[in-house]
């Protein structure tokens, strides 16, 4: 009995030796890729402003295992059609694989909050919108703030099915490893933009927890939204199956609701085969419900004395 107890522990012991260190090669190979700033966020990955008109704003949220590098080129397009884009950086994010290891849920949605504040009390237009997860996260703030419009890009708004797995099991596989493979090969088929991007490649069981908090938490909030919407989705999407995405959008309160489909992308098309004319796409929407210079009247009451 004595001599199987111990033989137990010695596998035990081995098996956790070998998570620790799989976790921490995968950590320097990772620093050596992305290297950080001196305030501790990888280089490219920092939250960014392209100040534009001073009267439309837009607000842009990252999805899960990603950086504001994904929404870069979309953000460029939209300034150059006039408008502020803001794009924020999420808690445990572009950052470092202990980082990512260390943020919630909670914090994600606390963080969309008061960017949004910050837009509203200086321009008189703020739109919302995101990519996967970051959709989810402005989906929720849209269903309650009094945001202007809602712009969604591959948006996150139910559990896929592979997630809902992973996590159920976390704390099973956790035990052997502190990271699993994200897939994200598969997000993104332009090979330029797979170099470009910014991601740790993996999950953790607590991100996947907080991702699972974020995608729960804004389903009962779907039919709460009720201004106009653009939603723009893959048919090719790897993460996002397209007969629960239609579902899905279908459950968003909004009257004034489009769907745009985009053929040839896989999850992040924002920079995937094909942005540039998903990017006209949304700039002559958005042009369409708040073209340059209409809204200024409308919208001074909003704006501070500053």
């Amino acid at each position: 009995m004595a001599l199987t107890l111990a033989v137990a522990l010695l596998v035990v012991a081995a098996v956790w030796a070998q998570r620790e260190w799989r976790a921490v090669r995968r950590g320097q190979r990772f620093r050596r890729r992305f290297p950080v700033g001196p305030d501790g966020v990888i280089i490219g990955a920092q939250a960014r402003t392209y100040a534009g008109d001073p009267q439309r704003a837009l607000l842009l949220v990252h999805g899960y295992n990603d950086s504001p590098a994904s929404l870069d080129d979309m953000a460029r397009a939209l300034h150059a059609a006039g408008w502020t884009v803001r794009l924020p950086l999420l808690p445990g994010h572009g950052r470092s694989l202990e980082a990512w290891d260390d943020w919630r849920g909670t914090e994600a949605v606390a963080l969309v909050r008061e960017e949004y504040a910050a837009l509203r009390a200086r321009y008189g237009t703020v739109v919302v919108g995101g990519l996967s997860m970051g959709g989810a996260l402005a989906t929720w703030l849209a269903a309650e703030a009094d945001v202007d419009g809602l712009l969604l890009f591959a948006p996150m708004l139910f559990v896929p099915r592979p997630m809902q797995v992973a996590v159920s099991t976390a704390r099973m596989w956790s035990l052997v490893t502190r990271h699993v493979s994200g897939g994200g090969a598969r997000s993104l088929w332009d090979p330029e933009a797979q170099r470009r991007s910014i991601s740790y490649g993996c999950s953790t069981r607590r991100s996947l927890e907080a991702l699972e908090y974020v995608a729960e938490g804004v389903i009962p909030r779907l039919g709460f939204v009720h201004v106009p919407t653009l939603v723009c989705q893959s048919r090719q999407d790897n993460r996002l199956p397209e007969d629960q995405s239609r579902r899905t959008i279908a459950r968003i309160g909004a009257a004034d609701k489009t769907v745009h489909w985009v053929d040839g992308a896989g999850h992040v098309l924002t920079m995937d085969y094909g942005w540039p004319d998903l990017a006209a796409t949304v700039v002559t929407w958005l042009d369409a419900h708040w073209p340059s210079g209409a809204t200024a009247e409308r919208s001074a009451p909003r704006r501070n004395a500053d």
